[in-house]
């Protein structure tokens, strides 16, 4: 493992849409960046046109996350486990799932920012579970509309 590191160089760990993403502005902004990725660099042979091998959310299958890191599938919280599907959209990859992501992000609704407070305006206090962390964000859309320009410009969103 690397030692010499000086306090201004960053370690990213994955390079999907997120880490990706943000190594852009720290090398803009001068640092050292290094990433790592727990996948490849996926060849042209890997998005080769193929209906029958890529006719399913698992493609590439070269790819695809071990089972160690795909989300636990429950019916419910009080299951143990539930087997996962043999395929699975997550993928290790140099640009993670954001490889086939068809250049789709949603931006959050208005209303995802006060979950709470709409949720309780429109079904009553007793629809949020007691114990619930869900909590109003302290900010809205508003705030966040020149970072998602940005964003999506750099990745290649559509529309």
């Amino acid at each position: 493992m690397a030692t010499n590191l000086k306090k201004t160089d960053v370690v990213i760990v994955g390079l999907g849409a997120v880490g990706g993403a943000a190594a852009l502005p720290l090398t803009q902004a001068g640092l050292e960046v290094i990433g790592i990725e727990a996948g490849t660099w996926l060849t042209a042979r890997d998005f080769a046109p193929d209906e029958l091998r890529n006719n399913f959310r698992g493609w590439p299958q070269s790819a695809q996350k071990a089972n160690g890191e795909v989300p636990t599938h429950r019916p419910n919280a009080s299951a143990a486990y539930s087997p996962r599907l043999p395929i699975h959209p997550m993928m290790n990859a140099v640009g993670g799932t954001s490889v086939h992501y068809w250049a789709q992000s949603w931006r959050l609704n208005s209303w995802d920012f006060k979950v709470v407070s709409e949720t309780t305006r429109r079904y009553g206090t007793s629809r949020i579970p007691k114990g619930s962390t869900v909590e109003d964000w302290p900010f809205g859309p508003e705030e966040l509309e020149p970072y998602y320009d940005k964003v999506e410009y750099e990745l290649g969103v559509s529309g």
